[in-house]
């Protein structure tokens, strides 16, 4: 038990030892924050190295190439502008003569159809008009043949 709790009370002050180095004293404490500045400085050593980079690139840009491209596209654009609107102006046009069409080819077969209707409507009453005579024939007929029956002389 002894040594157990001799083993616990050295772990207990493990951060109060101190480490001689040179003549330097240092606790954990020191060496830890020692650490830590040190990888501060390397870090923004490295930062600085990465960002001196980037400027770097942005100053060798030519401004020149990019402002003539930039002039290319936009002459690009609004010919590309210019031909879409005259694709528009096609397609109206052709849509107006699309519609015109229709409306001329309605208006035929509207009137095909009434010329239909109005010889279907003739046709009827014709045929009316025969059925009728067809039957007045049928019944003069039928009244000679009787009155030729009846008569005591035709035999």
């Amino acid at each position: 038990m002894d040594d157990l709790e001799s083993k616990i009370k050295q772990v207990e002050d493990l951060p109060n030892k101190q480490i001689k180095v040179k003549g330097f004293k240092f606790s954990g404490g020191s060496i830890m924050a020692l650490f830590a500045l040190i990888s501060t400085i390397l870090g923004s050593l490295y930062g600085g190295f990465l960002l001196y980079q980037k400027v770097e690139a942005l100053a060798s840009l030519d401004l020149g190439d990019i402002s003539s491209a930039m002039k290319k596209t936009s002459a690009d654009v609004m010919r590309i502008e210019e031909h879409a609107n005259s694709i528009k102006i096609e397609l109206k046009k052709d849509m107006t003569d699309l519609r015109n069409s229709q409306w001329n080819l309605e208006s035929k077969v509207d009137g095909k159809l009434q010329s239909v209707d109005t010889k279907l409507t003739n046709y009827d009453t014709k045929l009316d008009r025969f059925e009728i005579k067809v039957e007045k024939t049928k019944t003069d007929m039928e009244k000679r043949i009787q009155e030729s029956l009846d008569n005591p002389l035709a035999n």
